[in-house]
């Protein structure tokens, strides 16, 4: 092994721990989406059944088709007083926590742009420290991607601008040009699976080259383990 391999494998190995630790984060954001929307289709059946029972005065009821009102609260069961309370139509609460509805969307948003602040000043910076390098140099097409869908959510109100839309080199199929950014549950998983196999290109930065090492293309998924030396 030549001084200068030895010197990359040093490399490798130091931003094992880093990537690692990103794995992780990518991993609890697809455990919170799955969860979120387990909860939001509870809301859905939940409120879908009061409204079809109104077994007790949890809001008014007009009838001839007028709409059906309710209030939302986060109370303390202990005491009477209420922390938070909205009202609103049913139907516009049941078309929020339905498949798709605006409750899924801001998740969606809200992951987005919460894996790439994690990317952008946590994880960029520690593997270019690593490298030697401006985390300008250190560039993953996926991860690049959502860079332009984070600014679209933030600064264009969620609508990904064509001109931005023609820059992406690894997600333009999950995003509608000049469109609000919206994500079905199968795009999603697409999305978390690219960012995944982003990580992967990173891990496999410095032995792609080498005999054996796999295909980039190939990857579904990426765990890394955490080694320890036998004395």
């Amino acid at each position: 092994m030549t001084t200068e391999r030895r010197f990359d494998f040093d490399k490798a190995v130091a931003e094992l721990p880093i990537l690692r630790d990103f794995i992780d984060f990518v991993n609890n954001q697809v455990g919170v989406y799955s969860d979120s929307l387990a909860g939001f289709y509870g809301n859905k059946v939940r409120i879908e059944r009061q409204k079809a029972r109104v077994i007790r005065q949890s809001g008014m009821k007009i009838d001839k088709g007028k709409p059906v009102m309710m209030h939302t609260s986060l109370e303390d069961p202990t005491s009477p007083d209420v922390i938070h309370m909205r009202i609103t139509r049913v139907d516009d609460f049941v078309a929020a926590n339905s498949e798709h509805g605006f409750n899924e969307q801001q998740l969606c948003r809200s992951i987005i742009v919460f894996i790439f602040a994690y990317w952008d000043e946590q994880v960029r910076p520690a593997i270019a420290a690593v490298r030697g390098v401006p985390s300008s140099d250190v560039r993953v097409d996926a991860l690049g991607d959502l860079r332009l869908v984070r600014h679209a959510i933030i600064h264009n109100k969620g609508i990904l601008d064509p001109k931005e839309h023609r820059k992406m080199k690894a997600m333009a199929e999950l995003f509608e040009p000049g469109a609000p950014i919206s994500l079905s549950h199968d795009q999603m998983h697409k999305l978390f699976a690219m960012v995944k196999k982003a990580i992967g290109e990173i891990v496999m930065f410095y032995t792609r080259h080498l005999p054996g090492a796999p295909n980039i293309a190939d990857i579904k998924t990426v765990a890394i383990q955490t080694g320890r030396s036998q004395e």
